[in-house]
């Protein structure tokens, strides 16, 4: 609510909140989650910093499980509150959500991304042809990657991204083992450093991926 008069100090609100809401009130719409991304990323140099263990940015609450988002929305929604490090709060109705929902939102490998001891926020690397890679850094030299397909029509895309280009180019030096897991868990294999990745992502989908060392 400071926004119409003043940018807040974020490092002044830590010290005395544990998270803090940074944009609009979310509704049960794919154009309000996209909203939200797209203001994070817009203030990504202003606001992730600032995260970290004891104080969080919130980008408002979980919506999976109503009726407003398609299933690849529900798993763009959980991926990226994964990666934005963001409170975990759900706003749905349990009597009645549907079983995949239910699975996404307790997906342990999800939340320990979420929930990562390290405690960092990820951030949007970048963004070409309606399709952006976000990242984040994890404990043990893990890093989260989310690819997400912001094209709304048609089927799903390819994309094929340089595995240099990761983690600060760090990510998998000399080599690393990658896990994808969403929209569904499987294990991609072993990857070097100089190795590219394709990846099939479905219109407003996000694969999300863990990249450990080996």
């Amino acid at each position: 609510y400071m926004w119409p008069f003043r940018k807040p100090n974020y490092t002044e609100i830590r010290q005395y909140c544990n998270h803090w809401r940074n944009f609009e009130d979310v509704y049960d719409s794919w154009q309000s989650v996209k909203s939200i991304l797209a203001w994070t990323s817009s203030n990504q140099k202003r606001i992730v910093d600032v995260a970290g263990p004891g104080g969080w940015n919130d980008p408002d609450m979980l919506v999976i499980g109503n009726f407003g988002l398609s299933w690849d929305q529900q798993v763009t929604q959980m991926a990226l509150w994964a990666i934005m490090a963001a409170p975990l709060l759900m706003s749905n109705d349990l009597r009645h959500i549907s079983p995949q929902a239910k699975a996404l939102l307790q997906n342990k490998d999800v939340i320990a991304i979420n929930q990562d001891p390290l405690g960092k926020q990820g951030y949007r690397l970048r963004k070409e042809d309606n399709i952006e890679v976000w990242e984040r850094p994890l404990s043990d030299l893990a890093w989260a990657v989310a690819m997400v397909n912001l094209q709304e029509i048609g089927g799903p895309r390819f994309h094929t991204i340089s595995i240099a280009s990761l983690g600060q180019g760090l990510a998998c030096i000399p080599d690393c083992v990658i896990t994808q897991l969403l929209p569904e868990k499987r294990e991609l294999g072993f990857y070097q450093w100089t190795s590219d990745l394709k990846t099939k992502i479905n219109p407003t989908g996000t694969v999300l991926l863990q990249l450990a060392a080996t």
